[in-house]
């Protein structure tokens, strides 16, 4: 049987360097825009969920869930989208927890 270790490190490192070329011309365009790339993460997680949820509510820890990106920076970056009025973040129903909508 041959030995394919040789290409699958290769694939790796392809897949690597291809994802720091994106992430290094995403940050260069997010710079203009005032947005920090786990900023930007979270606007397109959310965009997808507004495009793709049954409802409207659509909370914090969806989008932690969804962007696979931990709750606590969530957190931090929600209130500074919402500073920056990228978002907006409205009560619900539930007291524990807001809706948050792209603006």
């Amino acid at each position: 049987m041959a030995d394919t270790s040789f290409n699958d490190n290769r694939r790796s490192l392809l897949i690597w360097k291809i994802s720091n070329l994106w992430q290094s011309r995403l940050r260069k365009i997010l710079k203009n825009k005032n947005l920090n790339f786990n900023e930007y993460l979270i606007l397109e997680t959310l965009f997808y969920l507004m495009q793709n949820h049954n409802d409207d509510f659509i909370t914090q820890k969806n989008i932690s869930k969804a962007s696979l990106i931990d709750n606590s920076v969530i957190s931090s970056k929600i209130l500074m989208l919402e500073e920056k009025k990228f978002i907006s973040k409205f009560n619900s129903q539930d007291r524990r927890s807001n809706s948050i909508k792209l603006t």
